[in-house]
Formats: C-alpha cells, structure tokens, sequence
C-alpha cells in the first residue's frame, strides 16, 4: 500500500481540518484511522507531524471513531504505541502526553470507558504508574510533563465521571502529599476534585459507608460512576446533607486545613478550582463551618487578581452571611466599585467587576433570586459617582456604567438620585449631538443603544424623556438615514408595557414630523419605513398617515420599484388594522397607484391589494394579509373541498409496496474507451497523453425496466413513470432523473441507459425510487430494490491505438515505470498472489480481463485498466510454481483495498 511522506501527511491533517466530512467521505474514511495509526508506530515521520496527527484524534474524536468498538481498537493501539515509547527526549515527553491526552478523549468520547472494556484498565493502570513516580525519582525531570498530563487525565476522567474515584482518597492523599515538585498542583487538583465527588456522591446515594471510611479508602475504582449522571449543579448542592459523626469531621477538617494552608504555592487559576471544589464538598456536610475558609478570606481581600475575586464571589454566593460579615460584604462592594475604575486595570477586567457588582451575592437580598439583574443595598449613587460614564470610554464601558449608574438611581431616592439622573440624561444627549456632528457609524450605535437603557428604566418620566425625544426627532429631521435606527428603538421600547407610554408619543411625534415635512424623493423611501411601521399600531391615529400618502399620490412623485414597496408595505398594515381606517380613500388611493406608478410590478401588487380590499370582508382580508398566519378553512372553500374526495386525492401520492416494476441489468459492465490517439504516435508521448488531466469520464449502465405488477387495472399500465437515484455515499456526483412515457405489462421492457459520474472510483449502492400514474389518475410511489455498483462495474479499457504486441509490452513497461512510488507520478504498489495452477491462470484471466490486456506471453499478462473520474490500474501477472503473483501499481493508493478484495474473491470464486 502506497504511504505519505511528511509533507502529503502535514497536506492530508490540513485537509481534513477543512473539512473533515468530506475528507472522509472521498474514499479516506474507511483506512485513514488505520494508516494514521500504522504512521506513528513508524519512525519516517518527525515528532512534530506526529502530534499533528494525534491532534485530530482530540479534536474530531467521534468523527474518526465513530462508534465504541472503533474507540476501544484505537485506544487499544495508542496503548501500545505508548509502551513502545520509552523515556527520551523532552519532544518525545510531549509525543507521550499527547498520547494520554488522546487516549482519554477517544475513550471518553465514544462511550468506551467502561467496566467490560479492557483497554479502558490498561489505560487506567498505566496512569496509576505514571503518577506513582513522585518526585521523579525513577524517570528525571524530563518525565515531569508526562506525570503531569497522566494527573490531568485522571481529572478529566474524575470530572466526565464523577465518584470514579472515590474509594482511592488515601491512595490520592498520600501521593498529593509527598510530591514536592512543581508537579505539586496537578496532585492537589486531581485530590481535590476527588473528595469534592467522593462526598457529593456519599450524600446523594447514602447507604455506601461513612465519611470516616470514604477518606481512608484505598479500593479499586466505582464503574457504577460512568453509569451515572454527570456533574451536580450549585442548585442541587442546597437539597444534599450530610451529618457525618463528630470524629469523621475532625478528619475532613483536617484534609481540607492542609490543602487550604497549601495552597498559596498554586497559581492564581489552580487555587480557584480548589476552593471552589472545597466550598462545595464542606457546604454539603452540614455539621462542619465554613468558617474553616476565614483565614483564606484575609488573604483573599488584598489581591487583585480576577480569578481570585471570582473565588470569593463564589464563596459568599454559597456561604452568605455563614461565612461574611456586613463588614466584610461593605468592604468587598468598596473594593469591586474602586476596582471597576481603576486606571491600571485593562477595560474587559474593569467590565468584569462591573458585572459582578450587578451580580452580587447579598448576605440577606430584599428582591427576587430569579431576577437578572439586582443591586446591592449598600450601593448608592454617593458610592457608585465615580463610574459615571464619559466620552472617551469604549463603548462597553459606556453602556455598562450606564446600566449600572439607571440601575443605583432607580432604586434610590432624594436630592442625590435626581441630579444623578440628570447628569445621564446630559450625557445621553451629548452622544446625540455626537451623532448630529457626524460621528459615524459608532457613535451612531453607541447612542441609540444609551438611549434605549435610559428609556428602559426612566421611561415614565415626563421631563427627561422629552427632552430625549426632542434630541431623536432633531436628529432624524437631520438624517433621515437613522429611521432604521428610530424603528429598532420603538421596537424594543414596545417589548416594555411601562414604556409604552413614551414609545406611543415618540412614534406620534414622529408621524407629526414625517407627514409635514415638504416631499422629496431622496427622503420618500425611509419616511414611508417610517409610517409602515407605525402603521402596525392601532393605538397611533392613522388620519395624518393617509393624508401624506394622498398627497404623494398627488404629486405624482412616487419614486422607483423600492419607493413603491415600500409605500405598498404602508398600505397593506393599514388593510390590517380594525377598524379599518378610511377604507374608501384607502381604495381610492390603491386605484390611482396600480394606474399611475411607472413600475409595472407595483402597479400589480397595488392592483392586488385595492381587489382584495374590495372584495373582501374585514376578517378575511386580515386572515390574507397575515404574515404567517393561520387562514381559516371557511376561506378557502372548505365547503367545496370537503365534497370533493376525489380532488384530494388526486393531491397526494399514494405509497404503494411491493413495487410493480423493477430494475434488471443487462449484461456486464459495457464501459467504452476513449478515442486513441492517432497509431503513428510514439509510447512516450502516448503514456503522456494518457495521464495528464482531461474532462472526468462516465459510467454507463445498461438495464431494463421490467413490469413486475398485476396485469390487470390499475397497475396493467404505468404512466409517467420517473426514476430517481439517491447515493449511499459522497463518492458520486448526483444521478439525473430518468423518464420513462409508459410502461406496460403487454409490452416488452424498455432499456434504460444509466449515466454515473464517480468522483472517486469506489463500489457503492444506488436507492431507486419510482413515481408514476396509474390509470384512474392517481399518482403512487414506490421503492426499487437497490442497484449495486461493484468495483469491477468501474473498468474501462485503455484507450491504446492498433499497434502490434511488442510495442504494446513497450507500452505497459513504459506505464509501469510511470507509476512506480518513486516516480513522479507518485504512484502506489501492492503484490498479491493466487493460488491457481498454470494450467487454470489463462481462463481467469480470459473469463475477468480479457478487454484489458495489453500483452501477453507464456504463463504472463500485462493489464491495463482506466476508472472514472481519470485513475488507472496496472496488473502484471505471472505463474510462479502452483501459484500466480499479482503485481499491483495504480496512480491512486485509495483503490488498494477495494481491488485486493476484488482479485481474492476472483480465487475464492473459482
């Protein structure tokens, strides 16, 4: 089989990262896995190409395995790969952890890490071995990362798994315990995650042993654990207990002191898992306090670090006032607020703890635990005023403190509130005279977006919100381009029962402006957006809408084919409020558009609307017009469908099994050459010819379409039979439909030539599907058994000129040459043989290649075959004793497998 050097394997990984469905549906899927997993044992490729590879197997795990035997045989072979590898190099270190890494994803990921699966307990095994090297003492420090990726392993397992290992904890401790090295905070995590699943599971389960055992357990692992649920959430934390004897505690107090006093020697990320693991497992043993994390807390305060912020937000939310007191809460909001404005701190970490201000988690919260969004007491606007926002903030940071600043002063009151209030109305506004000054496109949304959150808490508000409407109406009498923007903000105003109010006089004010502007057509189009979309409100009077369309229709100034749709768009939301408004100027008004616009297409639609307003009653027209919606039966004549069956069926294709007609192949496969070159041409240039690129050859198939139903009616003649195909596979183009007029059982069959056009030459399977009419008109379907495309169905001949048989034999030499691996056609060789006696050779090769051979001499034959699209086989094949060997070269190594199946079933045949 042909192999890849470095480089066609470093091409074949970006490939299939492209896309790895059509990677492996192009013939690869079924000895890519294999031939990647061949290439790593091999010593031609460089560590580099290697981890590439097993990098796919992480990444595309189910893909590439797609069931559990697949992953077990996969883990099976990198397990060997694994042991294989000795310790070496520091690269060779990384190739060995690459491997864990992949052997856990595959396992994991295809459902194989079980208790019948045995390469899931090697894999276990040798992990245990992995990490039982403390200290490194047996495989140096150059083994360090791969002890290290063995703990990450054993955490991946314990978290996809969790209780898995629960009944090691002592096993665990002793080994968190001793190690020194830096590969101390792998040991510590690993440990920690497994008492926090060890107890959340002895509190679910109950029944399985005490604390006291549970931390002293040295058994094998709990199987029963991937057969559970996954992880528990925060939320189910507060339905576990556990009450544990007075003894058990002292012991887990003990662990959990040791790995807390510990553990400042981890990294910022690394100590906040542990105390959120920690928090968790003591929340749930009631009889022990929090207050264990107290001395934590002190430490805590004074940084600045985010993860570790997070990790004490994350103890108060599950603590509250167990573990803080109302100092400790006012000192941790003073410490969030000066850090949200902190000038050294970059503008996403400063967004962070503007969130968790809007977050906090409050000793004793006076609103609801399902809102979004909720402030603490003790902030105020006195303690929030340095967050203000200004204009040379990003535009997150501006919303944000917007948000923040609405938030604090909707829920305060006095003097203070009040002027804060109106400092972000000055500042709302002054984003407006931004836009008016031409601010672009960002200042435009960064406006809109300040208008939309002041509008959502201050929307009841007389004076504010008219001097913000005031700034909107400005500026769109300024820009009329900014109505998408005006309707994007009605929108979401309208979401909001308590600022409907505001949205209902904004959407007046800007009627009142829109109708008495003077008419001009650059601004006919975005003014008629306008009026559509408040068309769609009832509560929002109609009269001076109706007059400006009157008066456009007037001025006979109406704009291209996008001015009269949307001027149609208006007309068809005011046909869809009740009452309807005006109706007979409405219809006047239509009449004169589908008479007087110059586009013919909206000439036709208002012709449309103004007849189905005339003809139609209220409720059917605003069942018509509906955008979606659901038409009742009434309108459509139901009266009419119901009494008329026939009709119906006379809709639907009815299934009809088994099928009375089926396909029949004729003959073999009847594949013609190309047109040869002209005879005088020499081998060389022939050979050339031969191989460079052209258009993509066909197959034909030749069959015959057989009646197989009942002679008698309905089925004794078939009308309009259609033939689809659909492919099993990708590896053909789609199959064209083939029609026959009739089909009768009176007749003879008809012979039906079917075209495929293969993107890779590989056997495949063709479903066929027939619809046709029957004689008393109703049309039925039915599924044909499968056609089968097998491999040999693929060969042509070569299309060799009418030369003699020596320069035939020149040719197939020269051909061979071609195609050899080193070559650089980069072909592919194999070698097989036949167990055929000399005598029986000649009549397998005349009963399978006789259209193929090129030349041929005692007990020798030289074969050449063309496949679709444009690949090419060459088979030398000559008599060795009592057996026959099969020498194989092709320019496409894909094709190996399906013709070394195809030639030992040849034997197995005969």
């Amino acid at each position: 089989m042909g192999s890849r050097s470095g480089e066609g394997w470093a091409s074949a990984v970006a490939s299939f990262r492209s896309c790895p469905t059509a990677f492996l549906s192009h013939g690869a899927g079924d000895t890519f896995v294999a031939e990647l997993l061949q290439e790593l044992r091999g010593e031609r490729l460089g560590e580099q190409i290697k981890i590439s590879m097993l990098t796919l197997l992480l990444e595309y795990p189910t893909l590439l395995c797609p069931d559990a035997k697949a992953g077990q045989e996969v883990a099976a072979s990198l397990l060997s790969l694994f042991g294989q590898l000795g310790p070496s190099s520091k690269q060779q270190a990384y190739l060995r952890c690459q491997l864990l890494y992949a052997m856990a994803t595959v396992l994991v990921a295809t459902d194989s890490f079980a208790e019948s699966c045995q390469a899931a307990h090697e894999y276990f095994s040798l992990l245990l071995q992995l990490v039982s090297d403390l200290n490194d003492c047996r495989g140096g420090a150059t083994e360090r990362p791969v002890r290290v990726a063995a703990c990450e392993c054993l955490r991946e397992l314990e978290s996809c798994y969790p209780g898995l290992l629960s009944q090691r904890l002592a096993v665990l401790r002793s080994l968190q315990h001793q190690e020194t090295s830096p590969a101390h905070q792998s040991y510590t995590l690993l440990y920690g995650l497994a008492l926090r699943n060890a107890i959340l599971r002895l509190a679910r389960r109950g029944g399985l042993g005490t604390l006291g055992e549970l931390l002293e357990s040295k058994e094998g692992l709990v199987w029963e654990a991937t057969r559970e649920l996954g992880d528990l959430s925060v939320a189910t934390l507060e339905q576990l207990a556990l009450l544990p004897s007075p003894g058990d505690v002292k012991d887990l107090k003990a662990v959990v002191s040791s790995l807390l006093d510990s553990s400042y020697l981890l990294s910022s990320v690394a100590q906040s898992h542990l105390l959120w693991q920690l928090a968790q497992a003591v929340s749930v043993v009631r009889t022990q306090s929090p207050a264990i994390f107290k001395a934590q807390l002190v430490r805590l305060f004074g940084t600045a670090g985010v993860t570790l912020q997070h990790a004490i937000l994350q103890l108060k939310g599950l603590f509250t006032d167990s573990l803080f007191t109302a100092e400790d809460e006012a000192f941790l909001l003073r410490r969030l607020v000066g850090l949200a404005q902190h000038p050294a701190l970059p503008a996403p970490v400063k967004l962070f703890h503007l969130d968790c201000l809007l977050h906090f988690p409050e000793n004793r919260p006076l609103g609801s635990a399902t809102e979004d969004e909720g402030l603490p007491v003790l902030l105020t606007p006195r303690t929030t005023s340095g967050l203000f926002p200004g204009l040379f903030q990003d535009q997150g940071t501006v919303l944000a403190r917007l948000n923040l600043l609405c938030l604090v002063c909707v829920e305060s009151e006095g003097p203070t509130a009040e002027r804060a209030v109106g400092y972000l109305l000055e500042h709302v506004l002054t984003l407006g005279g931004l836009v008016a000054r031409g601010g672009g496109p960002e200042a435009t949304r960064l406006f809109f977006r300040a208008a939309f959150l002041f509008t959502r808490y201050f929307g009841s508000r007389e004076q504010p919100m008219a001097e913000l409407t005031q700034c909107l109406l400005g500026l769109y009498r300024q820009n009329c381009a900014l109505a998408p923007n005006l309707i994007d903000l009605l929108d979401e105003a309208w979401k909001f029962p308590e600022e409907g109010g505001w949205a209902g006089g904004l959407a007046q004010a800007l009627q009142g402006l829109v109708v008495g502007v003077p008419l001009q057509e650059e601004d006919l189009a975005w003014h008629l957006k306008v009026l559509a979309r408040l068309a769609k409100e009832k509560d929002v009077p109609q009269g001076s809408t109706m007059q400006f369309l009157r008066r456009l229709v007037a001025s006979g100034r109406l704009g291209g084919w996008r001015s009269g749709q949307v001027l149609l768009s208006v007309c068809r939301n005011l046909m869809q409020l009740r009452p309807l408004p005006a109706p007979a100027h409405l219809a006047d008004l239509l009449q004169a558009v589908s008479l007087s616009h110059l586009d013919v297409d909206v000439r036709d639609r208002a012709r449309f609307y103004y007849t189905l307003l005339a003809n139609l009653s209220g409720e059917k027209l605003g069942a018509v017009l509906a955008p979606g919606g659901a038409v009742k039966a009434r309108t459509l004549s139901s009266s009419i469908v119901a009494d008329s069956q026939s009709f119906v069926a006379s809709l639907t294709v009815h299934p009809v099994q088994p099928a009375p007609l089926r396909l029949q192949r004729v003959g073999a496969s009847g594949n013609r050459p190309e047109q040869a070159p002209h005879p005088e041409q020499d081998v060389e240039g022939y050979c050339q010819w031969l191989l460079e690129p052209r258009a993509p050859s066909q197959l034909s198939l030749t069959y015959q379409l057989v009646h197989m139903g009942p002679s008698s009616p309905p089925y004794d003649l078939l009308l309009c039979v259609v033939l689809r195909f659909m492919c099993s596979d990708r590896h053909y183009e789609p199959v064209p439909e083939l029609c026959v007029p009739c089909l009768s059982a009176a007749r003879p069959p008809r012979t039906l030539t079917l075209t495929l056009q293969p993107r890779c030459p590989y056997p495949t399977q063709l479903d066929v599907f027939a619809l046709y009419t029957t004689q008393e008109g109703l049309t039925r379907s039915s599924q044909l058994e499968p056609l089968e495309v097998a491999f040999p169905d693929l060969f042509m001949p070569l299309a060799v000129p009418s030369w003699s048989l020596e320069k035939r034999r020149r040719l197939f030499g020269a051909l061979w040459q071609r195609l050899h691996p080193d070559s650089s056609e980069a072909g592919a060789e194999s070698l097989t043989t036949w167990p055929v006696a000399p005598q029986s050779l000649p009549s397998l090769v005349c009963d399978h290649f006789s259209r193929y051979v090129l030349a041929e001499q005692s007990g020798s034959y030289e074969i050449g075959m063309a496949l679709p699209p444009q690949y090419h086989i060459l088979l030398r094949v000559q008599s060795v004793g009592e057996a026959a060997c099969v020498g194989i070269r092709t320019d496409n190594w894909r094709l190996l497998p399906s013709l070394n199946s195809y030639l030992q079933s040849l034997v197995e045949a005969n």
